[in-house]
């Protein structure tokens, strides 16, 4: 008995790994690295084809804490800047902002494949604009749970991860004046 116990889960155990090399190798179910990304899983229900002449429509149904500054369509690549009054240096509502806009960009359309997104602080009295951080955001090189981290991390630096799948960068500025 204890002899067919051993070859049922010696037979088990090896059957486990093979269904795993085919799903992870190439030309397997799975995506590079095994690793499902939030355009894999949100693709398929996706449905607006972003245009100039819908543009302002589906980007006025957003919720944002900040306002739009200047937006651009060129092909697959939609860029947006974020204008940052003073009064709303914060970190959580800057982050959930961000996070409404790339949703909108890499799952509500079908057809942008980057976003470059950028929060601009605007000196009021001069006039003059100054970059806080920018990310360059690509479909499927980020996994589904990356937007829920970036809303939900409050007034805490942004993860290494968050950093490497959004490609943000952070200015001095940001570093050194935006409180925690």
């Amino acid at each position: 008995m204890d002899k067919k116990w051993l070859i049922r889960s010696l037979l088990f155990a090896v059957s486990t790994v093979m269904l795993c090399a085919w799903l992870i190798g190439p030309g397997g179910a799975l995506p590079q690295g095994g690793a499902l990304s939030a355009a894999s899983v949100v693709a398929p229900a996706s449905s607006l084809v972003l245009t100039d002449e819908n543009l302002v429509d589906g980007l006025a149904s957003l919720e944002l804490s900040v306002r739009i500054a200047k937006v651009d369509l060129n092909g697959q690549i939609l860029s947006i800047d974020l204008r940052v009054a003073e009064e709303q240096f914060d970190k959580q509502q800057l982050y959930q902002s961000m996070a409404e806009v790339i949703s909108f960009a890499m799952e509500d359309t079908s057809n942008i494949d980057q976003l470059l997104l950028r929060l601009i602080a605007e000196d009021q009295w001069l006039g003059t604009r100054y970059l806080l951080l920018a990310a360059d955001v690509r479909r499927g090189a980020w996994p589904v749970q990356a937007l829920e981290e970036l809303r939900n991390s409050g007034q805490e630096e942004l993860s290494p991860s968050l950093i490497r799948w959004f490609r943000i960068t952070a200015t001095h500025l940001w570093k050194e004046h935006i409180p925690y």
